[in-house]
């Protein structure tokens, strides 16, 4: 029995002196490949799609890892990806107003970018003493999905304060005015806001081949070359912020004047939402995304619901680190 005991502590002292706890910090580029569906452009009349993906962008990872022999180990990473704006949305086109002869030119577009915070657990195969590579699953732990929006609509045509108010659109900065006022054209309604996404708990796949140089036996530098797969599919979006205001050129009475007035802002939206009737629109402050929804309910512009859809955040990048070995 005593021998017994001398031979285990023997093996084990020879595995834990073969084993190897490491931690490392990297920083990072990635590019969104594959390039998916991201957004759509409708340009005068003609329509095209948008492709990339969000996880495209600086990153940075901190890893622990525990090597059990020279060959095999395991590590444990927290990351953080600041994604690069993508262009979801561009539209030029021209629009009737309130649906009446009167048009005006619509001109925005609609930014997204991906802020997010991701953890993975991964092998690593030592193939040579500086070449390795490393297999795991990767989820996102936090962070949001943001829409940056910006539109400027544009009239057209002098519009009679008196067509205004048949419509039932009441503007404060002009309320005393006369009837016979006139907005003249080229009046600009520009519009901004910012929507957060917020998604489920995904989980996706991460590979990476790597070199290593050692500078000293506890401290080495790396490179490698890594490869995220992962796409989340979205919850819901709230609204952050929203700002329309109204810059025009007022004919009353044969005098010009120029006014600038605030049209709306998040606070004042009823029951969460805001319909915009000259522009044929429609906001909420909240958007669910769901799975299963009734025709009505997706054409029904007061309803908040719509279908769920997923985006990518996958994506192929360099990084380079430092690694120190206990």
């Amino acid at each position: 029995m005593k021998r017994f005991f001398l031979l285990l502590g023997f093996l084990i002292t020879c595995y834990t002196s073969l084993a190897q706890v490491y931690i490392s910090v990297t920083g990072g580029y990635a590019w969104g490949v594959p390039s998916t569906k991201i957004g759509e452009e409708s340009i005068n009349g003609k329509e095209s799609v948008r492709f990339g993906t969000f996880g495209e962008g600086i990153n940075s990872q901190f890893r622990v890892g525990y090597f059990f022999d020279k060959t095999w180990g395991v590590d444990i990473s927290a990351g953080y990806l600041y994604g690069e704006d993508q262009l979801v949305r561009r539209e030029i086109s021209q629009k009737k107003l309130a649906g009446t002869p009167l048009t005006a030119t619509i001109e925005g577009e609609v930014k997204g970018r991906g802020r997010a915070f991701g953890a993975a657990l991964s092998v690593i195969y030592n193939f040579t003493n500086n070449f390795y590579g490393r297999f795991g699953l990767l989820t996102k732990i936090g962070g949001k999905t943001e829409a940056i929006a910006h539109s400027y609509t544009t009239t057209n045509q002098d519009i009679p304060l008196a067509a205004l108010t048949q419509l039932g659109i009441n503007l404060p900065a002009l309320s005393g005015l006369p009837n016979t006022a006139i907005i003249k054209q080229g009046a600009t309604i520009e519009t901004t806001y910012t929507e957060d996404y917020k998604g489920k708990i995904p989980f996706g796949t991460i590979a990476a081949l790597g070199y290593k140089y050692n500078i000293t036996e506890k401290l080495a530098f790396f490179a490698e070359l890594e490869y995220m797969n992962i796409s989340v599919k979205r919850d819901y979006s709230e609204l952050r912020d929203f700002n329309q205001t109204l810059k025009a050129t007022l004919n009353v009475s044969g005098i010009n004047r120029e006014i600038k007035t605030n049209l709306m802002t998040l606070d004042g939206f009823n029951n969460g939402s805001y319909q915009d009737v000259l522009r044929g629109q429609v906001y909420h402050k909240r958007t669910d995304y769901v799975e299963k929804a009734s025709q009505e309910e997706l054409s029904n512009n007061l309803n908040n619901k719509k279908l769920t859809e997923k985006a990518s955040y996958s994506s192929l990048g360099v990084n380079f680190g430092i690694k120190l070995s206990f």
